[in-house]
């Protein structure tokens, strides 16, 4: 055990009764006080700078810590694997296999999750018909790479998460967009409506009739109607367009086209005429992508 120069000075002491020891004010007790306190002052401030050169120490160490992860980071390493609670993403090479959690999430928490893996991919899922329910309805892409909608297990359907591959070399170095269809609520409009002439489907049993029998009919069955403009021929081709919100075509005019828009409403077609709407090409009745 070390021993301070206090240590040393009091066993140095002869031994003494109580009433031998001198008062506070001889020079003996003068000069072993003054001893004592110097002493005593210089080992504090020795333990002061000893307790400073530990936390020295101690940063100096964190500091190299640091210094270490800095230099082996030479950039960010690209994730193999992100999840939320929306979506997870699993890497492997060039292929992305993307399971959906939560098909009714907000569609930021999906692109959060391609953004961690430094893709640039914009994932929307829409109501559609029961037709189009886990299909890919729309794709995009600047790069070289394809989407595919992986298939469930038979008979487990409802419980099989939506699961989506996206394969390409090109997957960092361009924009993909993909619309996957779900199936939709009672009166959320599809997605995945098929504008043309005649009945879709053939029991609608509409094209043929004036605007106003067509809209008694659907009265009868509780459902309601909207418009487009629009011409097609025998063989598919053709275009519509959506006229501005509230215009109602007259009573008279006959009906060329009808699908379903919804579970409780039908999409009336009927051909230009004059005094007609022009088309805005901003008007759609899906905006954005």
């Amino acid at each position: 055990m070390t021993t301070s120069r206090i240590d040393e000075l009091v066993t140095g002491l002869a031994g003494v009764r109580d009433d031998e020891v001198p008062g506070p004010s001889t020079p003996g007790a003068q000069a072993l006080l003054t001893a004592v306190t110097a002493e005593s002052r210089t080992t504090t401030r020795t333990r002061r700078r000893h307790g400073r050169l530990a936390i020295g120490v101690v940063a100096a160490t964190a500091a190299a810590a640091v210094a270490v992860v800095a230099l082996g980071s030479r950039g960010p390493t690209p994730l193999r694997s992100y999840a939320n609670a929306a979506m997870d993403i699993q890497r492997t090479h060039d292929t992305y296999r993307v399971h959906i959690k939560n098909i009714y999430a907000d569609q930021r928490e999906f692109h959060e999750a391609f953004a961690k893996l430094g893709l640039n991919v914009t994932l929307s899922i829409v109501p559609v018909s029961s037709r189009s329910d886990r299909q890919i309805i729309g794709f995009q892409s600047t790069a070289d790479q394809i989407g595919t909608v992986l298939d469930c297990p038979s008979g487990k359907r409802t419980a099989c998460p939506l699961t989506v591959e996206l394969r390409g070399a090109g997957a960092h170095d361009g924009e993909t967009k993909i619309l996957i269809g779900r199936a939709a609520r009672p009166g959320e409009v599809y997605h995945d409506q098929h504008s043309g002439a005649g009945d879709n489907p053939a029991s609608l049993h509409l094209t043929g009739r004036t605007v106003n029998d067509a809209l008694a009919r659907l009265r009868e069955r509780k459902m309601t109607a909207v418009y487009l403009i629009g011409e097609f021929k025998k063989d598919g081709s053709g275009n519509d367009y959506v006229p501005p919100p509230g215009w109602r075509p007259d009573g008279g005019r006959r009906v060329t086209g009808a699908w379903m828009r919804s579970s409780d409403s039908v999409t009336l077609l009927v051909p230009p005429a004059a005094n007609d709407p022009a088309p805005d090409p901003q008007r759609s009745e899906f905006p954005g992508w």
